[in-house]
């Protein structure tokens, strides 16, 4: 069998790990018409935001420790949000003409956020449009993109012109993001290695994620990671062993299968509001302070990223529910998660982390707690990965703490931290 324990990831993989939080960011004709999936036919004069500034949404982002940010560049109904030579359905034919894209890139440089793109594969606009490319038919032949040359059907080479576009007029790029949703009824492969490698050309630190080599779709959008999280994912003939969605994707069942084994880390993507573009009737549903942070815990605290989605309202802006939801969410984790309870004191969260710059390796561990002058075990949990944060069942009261390996792949460096949270129930 391979062996798991010397799989690595990779430096851009290294610090997509460390960030920790990144923000998702829906806009678009759908936040106009009120759908969560645009026609492809929308009007563009109904994009019309009355002032939109990025520069708020970076500031709110930044108030709630978020690293980097995600914008739907081109979701579903295949509107563009900057003025594409492409095609006409864009920016540049609506009432706002202005370039959203650049705009945000410009305020995440400002505010020393990263800045993604996220270009939905999926096309109802080409699929719908007069002499739309998207499932045509047309025949693979030599295109050139740029200074590079592949050989792909029409809606490949449109759908690699537009990333050419975003890569080279709006970087630095830190993430390309691709939807798996598919809403159209034609058929229409995608030309992937093709995409990657004019990913990795024209923006090599970029991460690309869900679908992508670097990152994958943790399995639900519902805000939680496995408690049992591997980034050693086992694939065979090129395919991961098991279904994203499936309860385990890297235990020894899987592993037994694999003729190959790669660092695949999971994202988890959710959205602050039950939807993921704006709608007004939502803003007394804005996910809670107490939500948000069981979110956190079993996201960047279950060995992933949490990639949460605030859209902005009808004005551009994010709206005064979701900006006081991110202030209070950033002002938690910092009080409850980014500094260590001093011992002896009341504790009722465990933090530990394992270097995973040496691979993840610890496949079980126990936690004692030194109470009432004894050690006593205090929790089990099986995996660590970068971040584990594990909920004790009641609050305790310990002078120190200790952590004990169970079962491990090789040897493994892990630091333990505790941590009070008083909305934790």
């Amino acid at each position: 069998m391979i062996d798991p324990s010397a799989v690595r990831p990779s430096p851009r993989q290294l610090a997509w790990q460390r960030q920790e939080l990144t923000a998702f960011v829906h806009f678009g004709p759908n936040t106009f018409t009120d759908l969560e999936w645009g026609t492809g036919v929308d009007d563009p004069a109904v994009f019309d935001p009355s002032a939109l500034d990025c520069t708020q949404w970076v500031a709110a982002l930044v108030s709630a420790g978020f690293k980097s940010v995600i914008l739907t560049a081109k979701h579903h109904d295949g509107f563009c949000l900057w003025p594409s030579k492409y095609l006409p359905h864009t920016v540049a034919a609506s009432p706002y003409r202005g370039d959203v894209v650049a705009e945000l890139s410009a305020a995440c440089q400002a505010g020393g956020l990263g800045f993604g793109v996220y270009l939905s594969p999926a096309d109802l606009y080409q699929e719908k449009a007069p002499g739309g490319y998207y499932g045509n038919g047309s025949p693979a032949v030599a295109s050139q993109i740029g200074e590079f040359s592949y050989v792909v059907d029409d809606y490949n080479r449109f759908y690699l012109q537009q990333l050419h576009e975003l890569l080279t007029s709006y970087g630095p790029i830190a993430e390309v993001w691709l939807d798996g949703a598919n809403p159209t009824s034609s058929a229409q492969s995608y030309a992937y290695d093709a995409w990657f490698d004019l990913i990795r050309r024209l923006a090599p630190d970029a991460t690309i994620a869900i679908g992508g080599p670097d990152v994958r779709w943790v399995g639900n959008e519902d805000g939680f990671a496995r408690e049992t999280e591997w980034s050693v994912v086992p694939f065979v003939d090129g395919r991961m062993v098991a279904a994203q969605t499936a309860a385990s994707v890297a235990g020894p069942d899987e592993l037994a299968q694999a003729d190959e084994l790669r660092w695949y880390p999971a994202e988890v993507d959710v959205s602050i509001r039950p939807g993921w573009f704006y709608h007004a009737s939502e803003d007394a549903s804005v996910k809670s302070l107490p939500e948000l942070l069981d979110i956190y815990r079993k996201s960047v605290g279950r060995n992933a990223v949490l990639l949460l989605n605030i859209p902005p309202d009808r004005r551009g802006l994010f709206a005064d529910p979701d900006v006081e939801a991110l202030a209070a969410f950033g002002a938690a984790v910092r009080e409850y998660y980014d500094t260590a309870v001093a011992r002896p004191g009341e504790v009722n969260v465990l933090d530990l982390r394992e270097d995973i710059t040496a691979g993840q390796q610890v496949e079980s561990f126990a936690v004692d707690g030194f109470v009432d002058g004894a050690w006593t075990e205090i929790a089990r949990g099986t995996t660590i990965g970068h971040r584990r944060l594990l909920p004790l069942s009641t609050r305790i009261h310990v002078d120190d703490v200790r952590v004990r390996i169970l079962a491990t792949r090789a040897e493994a460096a892990v630091s333990l931290a505790v941590h009070f949270d008083p909305l934790l129930s």
